[in-house]
């Protein structure tokens, strides 16, 4: 197999689960709330920095460091939901998406204001030399690491949403608000998970991320936000859809940086974004609505 190839399907494995877990917290909260929250890059970039700072400032090591992050950013969810957007239940999604995109921006400014607008490199906890080899395809324990943790996460997810409790209450308030509340379903408690459950789910990829390069407030936002082509190629309320287009476009940007070079790579996954939209605007693995007249 060609060197580059090997690379780039490592590569696409790698990044498609950084896409997932992003797109899995788009898509639980869309599935609990009905909200779509362009948040979800800065929560990515907050995970990110808060475990930087444990690491190479405060001493953490790479386990409690990893899980004070989740708790904190699971409280940072629940929090914007009780004290923000609580009030906004019930408001047009028009009203909600601005919402979101106000919260993105002033999450984003807390973290230049507290670490500063420069990049931050963390030291390596995890080996990045080749730990197996299948031909020319290497995997380090990073890349191990990476994919493992998202596929935990995804998978509990899933489970949970499909065969908890919790996770059909959850749905329930997303579905019809009014009769959950009928059924003494808190719905604020339900929406504050949601929320909270989609915020570790981006804080995870920070995490992810802030292991293989820099730390950038910018770029790594972007990121975040270029993992919405994937929630809706696999389906905006699928957890599944999710996990597969994430791939399926890290996938794709991979080979567009292998024959047209790697200022396209963003570009192509919006492009994608439209023939999404245009051709299955449902995605691959979304539900299909059925309206009654």
């Amino acid at each position: 197999m060609n060197p580059q190839i090997a690379q780039a399907i490592v590569g696409t494995l790698v990044l498609g689960s950084l896409y997932a877990l992003v797109g899995v917290g788009f898509v639980i909260l869309y599935r609990a709330t009905g909200v779509i929250n362009f948040a979800q890059g800065s929560y990515m970039v907050l995970g990110g920095y808060i475990f930087w700072s444990l690491i190479e400032q405060h001493g953490f090591s790479l386990v409690a460091s990893l899980l004070v992050t989740i708790v904190v950013l699971a409280a940072a969810g629940a929090a914007t939901y009780l004290v923000l957007l609580r009030r906004m239940v019930g408001a047009a999604e028009f009203v909600l998406v601005i919402a979101s995109l106000g919260l993105s921006v002033v999450i984003s400014v807390i973290v230049v204001l507290i670490w500063g607008p420069n990049g931050h490199t963390l030291r390596e906890n995890i080996p990045i030399t080749p730990l197996v080899s299948l031909g020319n395809l290497h995997f380090s324990g990073l890349d191990f690491f990476s994919i493992g943790l998202a596929l935990l996460i995804i998978v509990v997810l899933d489970l949970g949403m499909r065969y908890t409790r919790m996770g059909v209450r959850m749905r329930a308030v997303a579905d019809t608000p009014l009769l959950a509340s009928l059924l003494r379903i808190n719905i604020h408690t339900m929406s504050a998970i949601a929320w909270g459950i989609a915020a570790v789910c981006a804080g995870a990829a920070g995490v992810l991320y802030a292991q293989r390069t820099s730390l950038d407030p910018v770029g790594l936002q972007a990121l975040g936000l270029v993992a919405f082509p994937a929630i809706l190629l696999g389906g905006i309320d699928s957890i599944r859809g999710a996990m597969i287009g994430g791939v399926l476009l890290a996938a794709v940007q991979n080979a567009a940086i292998i024959v047209f070079g790697g200022e396209w790579s963003d570009v192509i996954a919006y492009v994608v974004l439209l023939l999404v939209l245009l051709v299955r605007p449902r995605g691959l693995f979304g539900s299909r609505e059925v309206v009654r007249l």
